[in-house]
């Protein structure tokens, strides 16, 4: 009566450890407590051949489709870097013999690589987000150079070429909303800020004062970190963006201030220092979105 009481515990201890209804160590006590060592052992011995087995079994079919899927990626890879070996030879060659077209044909020429890596970049984006990031690099790049490059043949003026750079920064901040990489956004805006303290940097050596280089730079500044803040609960990276660039550029007179000559470094230096106390006491006061924006 014992003994077949014994057996029917032992059987239950034997099913909780297989369904894990309790934790191992607790099985393998009641266990050995129960049967004296012997049916603990034994079961430990064949849980570990189980998963001996099983393990071999796993890491056979692992290494089946290891081996299939790096056949796989060979094959693609191979047929990636012909592609791409034709393609940079194809530009190369047509570096070298650029000058050797028309004006007209060249102008063609840099349009359709810039859009085709612009096309890319938008093919990519779904598969593959280093190649949407290099097409994109590559595409401005050349729509930049390029502009600039065929301007400067036509000898056009420079206010043609300040607003061709200024289409460009508009369109790094459009493509930023568009393919929601906020690098662009970034770049756009500090592109603007660019362009804005090289046009306004005769009149303000012109006529230079310290108080006349603030109100070029602190209003400009304070509106976009105003619009950023309004833009806070529809849009927080965009609103982000133009919060920390309105930060940039409430520094942007001390900046244009060390390429005129009649500035003097001391009231910059201390211009600089009133401002950064500024700069911190808002901070301070607005650090909750602060630590949004910026990720802290």
């Amino acid at each position: 009566m014992e003994d077949q009481r014994k057996k029917i515990i032992v059987k239950e201890i034997e099913h909780w450890r297989k369904n894990h209804l309790l934790p191992e160590h607790y099985c393998i006590f009641l266990l050995n407590l129960y049967t004296e060592g012997e049916r603990a052992a034994q079961a430990d011995s064949q849980v570990a051949a189980g998963q001996a087995v099983g393990g071999r079994s796993k890491n056979t079919s692992g290494s089946q489709q290891g081996v299939g899927w790096n056949n796989t990626v060979s094959w693609k890879m191979i047929l990636f870097w012909l592609v791409g070996a034709a393609v940079i030879a194809g530009f190369i060659l047509l570096a070298f013999h650029f000058n050797d077209f028309s004006f007209l044909m060249q102008i063609t020429i840099s349009s359709c690589i810039t859009l085709f890596f612009y096309i890319l970049a938008h093919v990519c984006r779904r598969f593959s987000p280093v190649f949407t990031h290099v097409s994109l690099l590559l595409s401005f790049l050349l729509l930049i150079f390029g502009g600039v490059y065929f301007l400067k043949q036509i000898d056009a003026a420079t206010d043609m070429l300040m607003m061709f750079l200024l289409a460009i920064c508009l369109l790094f901040c459009l493509n930023g909303l568009i393919f929601r990489f906020l690098y662009l956004v970034y770049c756009g805006f500090i592109g603007l800020g660019l362009l804005y303290g090289y046009v306004t940097l005769d009149r303000v050596s012109a006529l230079y004062s310290w108080w006349l280089a603030e109100l070029y730079w602190v209003p400009f500044a304070l509106f976009m970190i105003g619009v950023g803040f309004l833009l806070n609960q529809r849009n927080p990276r965009i609103a982000g963006a133009l919060c920390i660039c309105g930060i940039l550029f409430f520094f942007g007179a001390e900046v244009q201030s060390l390429y005129i000559s009649q500035a003097k470094q001391d009231t910059i230096q201390l211009l600089l220092f009133i401002k950064i106390f500024i700069s911190s006491l808002f901070f301070f006061f607005t650090r909750q979105q602060w630590f949004t924006w910026l990720r802290l």
